[in-house]
């Protein structure tokens, strides 16, 4: 069983760049975690909280890009066990084989303010004094929702960004607005890692 630790910092994952998946020949997912070199502490953090359910230690992987091969990119990354334990995860956010913002993400976020915090580490970025989430793979209703979520719980003025378009295709992201910024340093302070202050304007422990 996942303790409330564990399921927590999943779900904050799965917000951000986390992903479960059912690998080959196995009927149960598995969590994935990669992230950039310059984040590698966060990636060790993750294993630190995690590797209970995890067989072997994150290591480096190289990225050669198709277009450019002298130009490489290096990332730091670790996978759990495949274990029923994050069944039910997958099953909320997952709907064939695509990861969503399922219809209970108010009653998972509002859990611990350690959600926000892992999902602002994973996904975030400010600009000038606002703060996005970058919450672009997940469809523009499914952003008001969770822009809804985040002011019921936190009382954040949280609106939908146009950010870029893909193949034709707008996309969006979320801003938490200036003013809300305050308070959401009072929220994610205790649980934000040195690494990432600077996702946050004029932050300070």
């Amino acid at each position: 069983m996942l303790t409330r630790e564990e399921k927590n910092i999943l779900v904050g994952s799965l917000l951000g760049d986390g992903c479960l998946r059912i690998m080959q020949k196995c009927k149960v997912p598995a969590f994935s975690v990669s992230h950039s070199e310059v984040q590698k502490d966060y990636v060790f953090w993750k294993y630190e909280k995690l590797k209970r359910w995890v067989k072997n230690p994150p290591w480096r992987e190289e990225r050669i890009y198709h277009k450019d091969k002298s130009r490489k990119t290096f990332s730091w990354r670790f996978q759990t066990l495949s274990n029923e334990v994050f069944s039910d995860l997958y099953q909320t956010f997952y709907e064939n084989g695509k990861k969503i913002i399922p219809e209970n993400i108010e009653f998972l976020l509002k859990d611990s303010p350690l959600i926000l915090a892992v999902w602002l580490m994973d996904d975030g970025n400010k600009n000038h004094q606002a703060v996005f989430l970058n919450t672009q793979s997940f469809s523009l209703s499914e952003q008001q929702k969770l822009c809804q979520v985040l002011h019921k719980i936190y009382g954040f003025d949280a609106n939908i960004n146009k950010h870029s378009k893909s193949n034709g295709v707008e996309l969006y992201r979320i801003r938490i607005n200036t003013e809300s910024t305050r308070k959401l340093k009072t929220v994610v302070k205790n649980y934000l890692l040195p690494l990432f202050y600077y996702k946050i304007p004029d932050f300070s422990p």
